[in-house]
């Protein structure tokens, strides 16, 4: 599944790159490549590549989302989150995946990780503050993958952060 099929899959917008975003993304394509060559894999082992966005038959099995990462609190240390087109998990190395009640919590705020007011473009960095009505985290990553946990969870597209919230 390409990131055009997972984008009709998710209910939250997913804005188009302007053809220069696109031309620039493929050239950071080839440079990755190259790099990943040079230091032997060395950027792969550390969350470098880009998200395919397939989605696997299995509906168990997780997606290729990215890099997503949850603290929960807020003030907490950071945890990568999968997820499938069942749940969302947060996973650790040597433990075993544990199911995140992303059903019960609600977003609070969604803005571009980056400060800037970027659009909601797959590949765009944002950051969710979502709480279970006690507490208060963050969920980071690609607009996509977000979208696709937010679509999983039942949560509303969150407002524009330029729209006064």
């Amino acid at each position: 599944m390409s990131e055009a099929e997972l984008r009709g899959l998710v209910k939250w917008s997913v804005q188009d790159a302007p053809p220069e975003a696109r031309a620039g993304r493929v050239l950071g394509t080839v440079l990755h490549a190259v790099s990943a060559v040079v230091t032997l894999g060395a950027d792969a082992a550390v969350g470098a590549r880009r998200p395919t966005w397939t989605v696997p038959a299995d509906p168990a099995a997780y997606l290729d989302l990215g890099v997503v990462r949850l603290h929960w609190p807020a003030s907490g240390p950071g945890e990568l989150v999968a997820a499938s087109r069942e749940g969302v998990w947060a996973v650790a190395p040597g433990r075993p995946p544990r199911a995140l009640p992303v059903g019960s919590w609600q977003v609070v705020r969604a803005v571009p990780d980056t400060g800037s007011r970027r659009p909601r473009q797959a590949g765009a960095p944002w950051q969710l503050e979502v709480t279970d009505g006690t507490s208060t985290g963050t969920l980071a990553g690609a607009w996509l993958a977000l979208a696709w946990i937010g679509s999983v969870a039942g949560w509303p597209v969150p407002a524009d952060p330029g729209a006064g919230t």
